[in-house]
């Protein structure tokens, strides 16, 4: 059943854009699995390691997502694509080639593409992840740490990745116009990225007050309901 799911693409893709809310330009979009087959995504993700079909999925995904922004005109000058990965995927030994033979299918992929790392899965086996993060690096790939204070990530893993872009969890955005500890606390982020060259994005903004606060404490890039719902995209 589920096997039947993954190998027929039972699913597709909404696009909600990321914006940098300082100059209140659009630098992207990141791809969100949707299907009607499973109530939940999250829950369909983790069928989908029960039923030893992750990486089928997970890969699957990556290269329908990307079908689907291309397939609709949109190429490189309309931003970066965001799409999510399960640190499980990116060591599979099937996943380099996997990957080599999409570029071959579309030159911009490497170089449009930023792959999130999902914080929802614990990482096994660190070496090889970075490993594989520093080959993919290599081919053009950018890299973001997704869901930061939700799931399992730490420290740890920001400090030794050296990601291109930290996101940070809807949980920060949440009532940020009144909670200090939160506004203080995106602005010691915000001095460590600076610091690094790290791009920092706030996900789960969904009021102006909240907007207007993200905005007002120098957060640069901005995602949620209040800049745009995911939505299937038109073609350009």
């Amino acid at each position: 059943m589920f096997n039947n799911f993954v190998q027929h693409e039972l699913f597709s893709h909404s696009f909600q854009p990321i914006f940098d809310i300082q100059t209140w330009t659009r630098i992207g979009f990141e791809g969100l699995l949707r299907t009607s087959y499973f109530e939940n995504i999250d829950d369909t993700f983790k069928l989908a390691k029960i039923e030893k079909q992750l990486y089928e999925l997970d890969s699957r995904s990556i290269r329908k997502a990307a079908l689907t922004y291309y397939s609709a005109g949109f190429t490189k000058k309309d931003g970066y694509l965001f799409l999510n990965v399960y640190p499980s995927t990116l060591t599979n030994r099937n996943f380099l080639p996997f990957i080599r033979k999409t570029i071959a299918e579309n030159t911009h992929f490497n170089t449009q593409v930023i792959f999130e790392i999902s914080e929802m899965e614990v990482i096994t086996d660190f070496s090889s992840l970075k490993n594989n993060i520093n080959q993919l690096r290599s081919e053009g790939f950018l890299f973001a740490i997704d869901d930061v204070g939700k799931g399992n990530s730490n420290v740890k893993h920001i400090i030794e990745l050296d990601p291109d872009f930290i996101k940070l969890d809807k949980y920060f955005s949440n009532n940020l116009y009144k909670d200090l500890k939160k506004q203080e606390f995106i602005k010691s982020i915000i001095h460590y990225t600076n610091n690094y060259e790290i791009n920092l994005v706030l996900e789960g903004i969904e009021t102006e007050v909240d907007l207007a606060m993200a905005k007002a404490i120098g957060v640069k890039y901005g995602q949620g309901f209040v800049l745009g719902r995911p939505k299937s995209l038109t073609v350009v």
